[in-house]
């Protein structure tokens, strides 16, 4: 076979017969898919995959799930346990029973439950109690890791014959690039008397990005959709390129589109909903699906913020974890960290201010409380919002300020102040464009959404997980 068959193939591959076989001359459109098992994006490149495996005589598919190793050698997936054990799943099909893995991915795309995998292994004809016994085994996501390793593999991918897909994430573009990779006689030919029609160019798209922080390939699908065949350039963040071409960029990864009439025309929608701004001929979109850099904002070494919702549940698993690694020594020395909060707040029509929140009036009137006992009893503030957290939707916030030593009537009189401070919290969160609880920026700058993106970090891998690190409330 060809050199170019990556590693990944040679591992699931390799047995004497299959060595003693003679390779063809021409052997192209073999595709591999590394998916993310509860990631959306990872089953839509799996469903245009098959299906150009299907159209195609001589395409091939293998899937490979992705997973992430730690220094303990423990294995994680992004989205938790349950994709870790779907994860393991996948991998004993892709070792023991390669033929079946494309039926059995169909049938769980049609059995999404908890325990829809045991419903799609019967159909695949796999026996769902031994492939759980398999998946139960401590190797069996190795060879999985070392394969992506090998590739430098480290979210979502489809490879083509050995080399990254960068193609749109659309099924003709992925059609005609396999069908030109087969070998001429195999290729399938237009239907007759087809004559494409010419296509306009599409506006010209900017990704900026720093070496912590790069694009993220979904995104550029997504521009993809609206404009066919679209083709990135890239810049670093840092590069003269850059600063000559987009002088002010307030923060990276940021996607900057040409403003064409056309561009704004098919973007209006999006545009209305403040998902873009126009900055100097520019269409901006500023990525904070998960990390990034404040590149405008002022450093503030060993600052962690965390921006939360006081009566979102993960935000609380959040604030807990970070402070039991504060507690414990298991934070960055010299870190402080601070509590931040999302909602909003504006005047009405007779000047009065009106606030809200995601969960309700309840919620900012807590975060108006947190924030005045933040500043006038920070010594307290710890203790308060620990035992708060134990019944953060309780009205009764004065049983957890007594056991604090918070003086509640002081707050109580005070409430005014407090939410003059929350005024100018959100107003802060707000012009972070930050939504996501929760949320967090390291030193002044470094931004991320979870505490599974936290963990990663280094120096911050011995914070407690909070259980459920990719899950957050939008507001």
């Amino acid at each position: 076979m060809k050199k170019a068959i990556t590693l990944l193939a040679a591992a699931w591959l390799a047995c004497p017969a299959f060595a003693q076989q003679a390779a063809p001359v021409k052997t192209g459109g073999k595709m591999e898919l590394y998916l993310e098992a509860m990631d959306g994006q990872s089953w839509q490149w799996l469903f245009m995959a098959d299906a150009v495996r299907r159209r195609l005589d001589g395409a091939e598919l293998r899937v490979y799930p992705l997973v992430t190793k730690g220094e303990d050698g423990s294995f994680a997936a992004r989205r938790g346990e349950a994709e870790l054990a779907e994860s393991a799943r996948l991998a004993v099909l892709a070792s023991d029973w390669p033929a079946k893995m494309l039926m059995y991915l169909n049938a769980r795309s049609l059995s999404p439950s908890m325990e829809g995998w045991r419903d799609a292994a019967l159909f695949a004809g796999v026996n769902p109690d031994e492939l759980e016994k398999r998946a139960g085994r401590k190797d069996v996501l190795e060879r999985s890791w070392k394969a992506a390793q090998a590739a430098g593999v480290g979210a979502t991918a489809l490879f083509l014959d050995g080399k990254r897909y960068a193609g749109a994430q659309r099924l003709l573009a992925l059609y005609d690039a396999v069908n030109a990779a087969l070998p001429a006689a195999r290729r399938a030919a237009p239907p007759a008397g087809y004559k494409p029609k010419p296509k306009a160019p599409p506006p010209g798209l900017w990704v900026i990005v720093s070496p912590e922080f790069q694009k993220n390939d979904s995104l550029i699908s997504v521009f993809d959709r609206y404009f066919e065949d679209i083709k990135p350039q890239v810049l670093d963040y840092g590069s003269p390129e850059r600063a000559a071409k987009f002088k002010t960029l307030e923060f990276v990864p940021a996607y900057l589109l040409e403003a064409t009439p056309e561009a704004k025309s098919r973007l209006q929608n999006e545009i209305s909903a403040g998902l873009f701004k126009e900055n100097g001929g520019y269409l901006v979109y500023e990525d904070r699906q998960r990390r990034g850099l404040y590149a405008g904002r002022a450093e503030d070494k060993g600052t962690v913020e965390l921006f939360v919702m006081s009566q979102c549940p993960f935000g609380v698993l959040a604030e807990n974890s970070l402070m039991d690694a504060e507690k414990n020594g298991l934070l960055p020395p010299g870190s402080k960290l601070k509590i931040r909060y999302i909602g909003d707040s504006k005047k009405n029509d007779k000047g009065e201010t009106e606030f809200s929140s995601l969960h309700g009036q309840a919620e900012w009137e807590e975060d108006a409380r947190q924030l005045y006992i933040a500043a006038k009893f920070p010594d307290k503030f710890r203790a308060y919002l620990a035992e708060r957290n134990k019944e953060y939707q309780s009205p009764d916030w004065q049983k957890a300020a007594t056991a604090a030593g918070v003086d509640a009537g002081k707050v109580e009189k005070n409430f005014e102040e407090a939410k003059k401070m929350l005024i100018e919290d959100f107003a802060a969160t707000t012009a972070l464009g930050i939504s996501t609880s929760p949320s967090l920026i390291l030193d002044g700058q470094k931004f991320m959404v979870g505490l599974g993106e936290l963990i990663k970090t280094p120096g911050f891998e011995k914070v407690p997980p909070p259980g459920q690190a990719s899950a957050g409330c939008a507001k």
